[in-house]
């Protein structure tokens, strides 16, 4: 694969997207960010589809009429559902459906084939001769019809055709049981409401009764053994070989000569006529007027002998002579599957588990992950011929060497696991089925939505070492067969993706919503932006990105928080020169939350303080570093060079940062106006005193918005309250400190920020 193509337009909430994916086999994953709410589900979601064959149910699912272009391309050709395979963050009760794959071989792979295509042929030939289908669409669901039946006809315990083989004991003989077609005998209708009725089942009794006398009067006939239906096979068959030539005759009781085929069919006739001419047989007729009576009645006449096994006492009994009489025809495939079969199941007897790629699957699953329970698996023979899913059976063994074992419903049932250990269940899963693909060496474009969402740090490292094993599996011509695409909300794990499966820069993305148009856009930044912005102090070239005299003035405003921080967790050297402010950690908190010299503080101490911590001084020479205030900048470059569609971080970065201040310079400047007394911890006094409990406090926005609440309107404090969710308290080099406002759109940012400047 060498490039994939979307082309979605009102699939799923995305209204539009049209994407090209570039795989090399260096770098065969491409990696996208999407915040929460944009993208990543719906587009996941199409692709489950496909992977379905369920193409026809993608769409808009509340605008239902409207237009919808779902194309997936590879390297120019349709997407096939067998290529993609969706792995969701979490789907309760997923159970695999390769188990079976994994535990068998080569060979024993070509011996199940061989004895699968018997049975199918076997089945297929039921199919004709008992109307039944083997399978049937129902409220679009597909319902298995005529093994089920089968086995419960019998019955046998174990609900498979295949493993009951050696209970059928076929007939010596063909009868003319297998002319009759099981589905009109038994159809409920005709079964409830005409053969089981009281009148047809009297007349049968009847009817019996005259016919034994009819038959005495055939010295030649024998109840049971040879009766009118097999006086009519042997007409069919003296017929076929041209019987009578040549003066040949049959004997019937030793004084009947039949020297004709004409004189055999008039005898037959004969007896046919005495039978259906009886009044009892007429009564049988008229109970039978609809269209499934009458093809019961047609049946009753060809077979008059029939009426024997439709007697109640006689009709499950007549079940097992139908189905037993259509092997009979089928007998030759019937005895060659048993041997097979026969073979075929030693072989599974035999099996050593741990020899399989299943047992390689568990491996893999425990060497990354800790369950309280071990895994066998309890109807290997059927699992293995495809009839019933395995069934894993979960051993639990207490620290007294108690062991307790429990199938998959069981332990849903009793709510035993953990919400981790079920996920981790999940994920066994569909490690098996990544395997199955390995094995087979599937061309397989993986959809990795959240995987290791909600996990703790150690299992999600070691699901994304799992990731990077995939990711280098290779073919015999050492090309990769898997592609993924991995996507994710959370940018911690995004960058962890990125470092440990060395994601090339081109294939590290990130969403962007424009105009009601998704883009799946280059990562602005390789790596840790933190870096750029330090190494960028002049405006030029850097990771293949042009900067210009504004970016390098924002790249110098992003770094106070982070800056801040160094100097936080290392040794404060206090090497600025600004009068009043001898730490330099205070000096750049003056610059995040509006204190007296905020407006005052000039760039001058921000180039000495960043020389001190990180080595770079080398600012813009657009910035008079004498003259010019931090606090202006920030407010010029929040208002006139940040635009609704540039998500970069240090535009929501500088723009959180000028939300904070012009908030705060707000607040102080109501409450210094208010004549209130203001509440705080126990405490209670005038705005003075409550500003001069502020200044000491470290959260001062938190703080000084407990006291305007006391005295603002319903309006400005659900503008300022917006402040506190939109806006980190710290925004930390950690990656999780800034993830909040990398989730959050810019267009909300410069909302937020023109709602409190308005105030």
């Amino acid at each position: 694969m060498n490039q994939l193509k979307i082309e979605f337009e009102n699939c799923f909430g995305i209204e539009k997207l049209d994407k090209e994916f570039n795989f090399t086999p260096e770098y065969n994953v491409n990696l996208i960010y999407a915040k929460n709410g944009l993208m990543k589900t719906s587009f996941t979601k199409v692709f489950k589809k496909f992977q379905e064959g369920k193409e026809d149910k993608i769409g808009d699912l509340i605008f239902k009429n409207t237009p919808v272009k779902k194309n997936i391309l590879i390297d120019g050709n349709n997407i096939q559902k067998e290529e993609i395979f969706v792995i969701n963050s979490f789907e309760k009760a997923y159970e695999s459906g390769s188990i079976s794959s994994l535990l068998i071989n080569d060979s024993l792979k070509i011996q199940l084939e061989e004895v699968l295509n018997i049975r199918n042929e076997i089945l297929k030939n039921l199919e004709k001769k008992s109307g039944l289908k083997i399978s049937k669409t129902s409220l679009g669901k597909i319902i298995f019809e005529l093994e089920p039946q089968m086995m419960k006809d019998f019955p046998f315990f174990d609900k498979s055709f295949l493993q009951n083989l050696n209970s059928f004991i076929l007939p010596k003989d063909n009868t003319y049981f297998e002319n009759i077609k099981y589905c009109d005998i038994f159809d409920e209708s005709v079964l409830n409401k005409k053969i089981k009725s009281t009148e047809f089942q009297t007349k049968i009794t009847e009817y019996i009764e005259k016919s034994d006398e009819i038959y005495k009067n055939y010295a030649f006939f024998e109840k049971g053994s040879f009766t009118l239906p097999k006086l009519k096979g042997i007409e069919k068959e003296l017929k076929g070989n041209n019987f009578f030539v040549k003066d040949n005759k049959i004997l019937l009781n030793g004084d009947l000569n039949i020297s004709t085929i004409g004189e055999l069919n008039s005898k037959i006739k004969e007896i046919e006529k005495k039978l259906k001419d009886t009044k009892e047989f007429v009564a049988i007729e008229k109970l039978l007027s609809d269209a499934k009576g009458i093809a019961l009645k047609d049946i009753i006449e060809t077979y008059p002998e029939i009426l024997e096994e439709l007697k109640e006492s006689n009709l499950e009994q007549f079940r097992k002579k139908l189905w037993l009489s259509y092997l009979k025809l089928d007998e030759d495939n019937f005895e060659n599957l048993k041997g097979k079969y026969s073979i075929l199941k030693t072989q599974i007897s035999s099996l050593n588990i741990d020899d399989t790629t299943w047992k390689e699957a568990i491996d893999i699953f425990n060497n990354r992950f800790t369950l309280p329970f071990k895994m066998e698996i309890d109807n290997l023979t059927s699992s293995i011929i495809g009839e019933t899913l395995p069934k894993i059976i979960f051993t639990f063994i207490d620290k007294n060497g108690r062991t307790i074992k429990l199938n998959r419903n069981e332990l849903e049932d009793k709510d035993s696991l953990s919400q981790g250990e079920k996920r981790a269940l999940y994920l066994l899963n569909i490690i098996f089925d990544i395997e199955k693909r390995k094995k087979d060496n599937q061309k397989t474009l993986f959809i990795i939505d959240d995987i290791a969402d909600s996990f703790d740090y150690k299992n999600k490292y070691a699901i994304i070492e799992y990731l990077k094993d995939i990711s280098e599996e290779k073919d015999i011509f050492g090309k990769p067969y898997f592609y993924m695409i991995i996507l994710s909300h959370n940018f911690d794990f995004y960058r962890s993706i990125s470092s440990r499966l060395d994601i090339s820069w081109d294939k590290k993305l990130h969403v962007l919503k424009i105009n009601n148009e998704i883009k799946i856009v280059k990562e602005h930044y390789q790596n840790n932006p933190f870096e750029i912005w330090k190494d960028v102090m002049s405006a030029g070239k850097h990771y293949k990105i042009d900067f210009n005299s504004i970016d390098v003035k924002k790249h110098i405003l992003a770094l106070i928080p982070f800056v801040r921080n160094l100097i936080e967790y290392g040794i404060d050297r206090g090497v600025n020169t600004f009068t009043n402010i001898d730490e330099d950690y205070l000096l750049l908190t003056h610059l995040l939350h509006l204190k007296n010299d905020t407006k005052h503080i000039k760039f001058e101490q921000l180039k000495m303080i960043y020389k001190e911590y990180i080595g770079k001084d080398n600012f813009d020479s657009s910035i008079n570093i004498i003259n010019d205030n931090v606090y202006d900048l920030i407010i010029e470059i929040a208002d006139y060079h940040i635009s609704n569609d540039d998500n970069k971080l240090e535009n929501k970065i500088i723009l959180a940062i000028a939300i904070r201040l012009k908030a705060e310079e707000f607040m102080i400047k109501e409450i210094k106006l208010s004549s209130h007394i203001f509440c705080w911890k126990n405490n209670s006094g005038n705005q003075m005193f409550f500003l001069e409990y502020i200044s000491t406090k470290g959260n001062q926005t938190r703080e000084l918005f407990s006291g305007f609440c006391q005295i603002g309107t319903k309006e400005v404090i659900k503008v300022l309250d917006s402040v506190n969710i939109m806006t980190p308290e710290n925004i930390h080099i950690n990656s999780f400190m800034y993830e909040p406002l990398l989730d959050m759109d810019i267009s909300e940012l410069k909302k937020l920020f023109n709602d409190v400047k308005s105030l």
